[in-house]
């Protein structure tokens, strides 16, 4: 994806976040996804002053609300693994 891409796209996350977290609540499997989302566009765009805060909570969440083995907690980690990195 270029930065060109990411800018028009950052909003669109954002909006399907507030939506998500409005119709299905801020614990729904599709909210936390949605919020890694996010956060990947954030570390995609070098924002990781956002991305890495949104990154800890939503791992915080998952695993309180799927467990510290679900694959999507996995995922959330490892994402947060590479914004640290970077």
């Amino acid at each position: 994806m270029s930065a060109g891409d990411l800018r028009r796209a950052i909003p669109l996350y954002e909006a399907t976040l507030a939506d998500r977290e409005r119709v299905l609540g801020p614990d729904h499997a599709d909210t936390l996804g949605a919020r890694n989302n996010l956060a990947y566009a954030y570390q995609a765009m070098g924002d990781l002053v956002r991305a890495i805060p949104l990154y800890e909570a939503t791992l915080a969440d998952s695993e309180r609300v799927l467990g510290p083995n679900h694959p999507a907690t996995s995922a959330i980690r490892s994402n947060l693994a590479r914004a640290r990195s970077a």
